[in-house]
């Protein structure tokens, strides 16, 4: 007769059979307990085995949130360079438009000022060459004003004239379109 097993044939004696009752269902107990002890075994390894599994996710998920926070942080950096870059950049190109416009106001300033300077010496030429022209004009007037009393003082008399008294011949020769000073006083130019 089997130990735990269950038995066709039970002992004819009560007592016998009641204890061989006890045991067998003690047995099937025992069997059940250890059943469910060996599922539970297999269900906690189950469990352990996916939670190895989701803990390695979970690290991978890390890792690679890790890296992507790298990433992130190395664009940043290079955008918040990029960014002081950009603001050099601006305040260099202020400052060079500063300096090219206050150069630009004292070319201006110059320029006008030789403008003006220009205006004062065209107007200065223009004058001196007014005051000349009439210096010309008055020095031929008198001029051709004692070669005309000359002339006149010729034809009257056929003989030189003498204004201021009596000449030599080389005055008289000479004062007819010479440069020197003729009859008249008129000035040699």
């Amino acid at each position: 007769m089997p130990l735990f097993g269950k038995s066709d044939t039970f002992s004819e004696n009560p007592e016998i059979r009641q204890v061989e009752k006890m045991i067998a269902k003690e047995a099937r107990e025992d069997q059940k307990n250890l059943d469910h002890t060996i599922e539970d075994l297999s269900s906690a390894e189950k469990a352990h085995n996916k939670s190895i599994k989701v803990a390695d996710k979970a690290q991978h998920a890390l890792d690679k949130a890790v890296e992507k926070e790298h990433k992130a942080a190395k664009a940043l950096n290079r955008a918040a360079h990029n960014h002081d870059s950009a603001i050099s950049s601006e305040q260099n190109a202020e400052k060079t438009l500063q300096i090219k416009q206050q150069h630009e106001a004292r070319l201006e300033q110059d320029l006008e000022q030789k403008r003006r300077h220009l205006d004062e010496l065209q107007q200065r030429k223009a004058h001196n060459d007014q005051v000349r022209e009439s210096k010309l004009s008055q020095i031929h007037a008198q001029a051709a004003a004692a070669a005309d009393a000359r002339r006149a003082s010729f034809d009257t008399s056929g003989q030189p004239a003498t204004v201021g008294g009596p000449t030599s011949t080389a005055e008289t020769s000479a004062a007819p379109g010479g440069p020197s000073a003729g009859a008249g006083g008129a000035p040699s130019v």
